[in-house]
């Protein structure tokens, strides 16, 4: 049941972020924040999105100055696309930790998702997508970016084998 509601409040993050920008994006990640703590994995969820977050604004900048997304008025990546990538930071090990044990499946998902949430966020109007087939380039860096991050968490001790259990990703003690 915990991956479902996180997986709920990743989804109202999303659409707070893109729709009504930093300040509904502000709320929806405190929301993401609360059920991290609310669940016990505050501290885990919270160093992930210390490092993925600027990651996402790296990549984010990156696809603005190669002119593959225009956020209009923003030359660098806007704070709600930052709070964005800390919503979904604090989701990996939650709505999204079956990828943890299959990180090449998670790489191939995100692959293919990317140009969708990008695509979404631009009829919503709060990107452009100038050529569409540039989002390919978005596509390989999405999937081999959250490979690596799936990798990364089932090697430090984050598993998947909780779902029937806690509904969230446990971390394993050492024996």
């Amino acid at each position: 049941m915990k991956v479902i509601i996180n997986a709920v409040i990743f989804k109202l993050h999303w659409v707070a972020c893109v729709v009504g920008g930093s300040l509904w994006g502000v709320a929806g990640a405190l929301g993401m924040i609360a059920f991290s703590w609310r669940v016990g994995t505050l501290q885990r969820d919270a160093w992930i999105a210390f490092l993925l977050a600027p990651a996402g604004w790296f990549l984010d900048t990156t696809w603005i100055t190669l002119g593959i997304l225009d956020y209009g008025a923003y030359s660098t990546a806007p704070l709600w696309i930052v709070l964005l990538w800390v919503g979904l930071a604090f989701a990996l090990c939650h709505a999204m930790s079956m990828f943890v044990d299959r990180p090449w499946l998670g790489g191939l998902l995100t692959l293919f998702a990317a140009p969708g949430t990008y695509l979404a966020g631009q009829s919503l109007g709060a990107v452009s997508v100038p050529d569409v087939w540039m989002l390919g380039v978005i596509s390989i860096a999405w999937g081999s970016l959250f490979y690596a991050v799936f990798t990364l968490l089932g090697q430090n001790g984050v598993n998947s084998d909780h779902v029937a259990q806690s509904g969230g990703v446990s971390e394993t003690q050492p024996t």
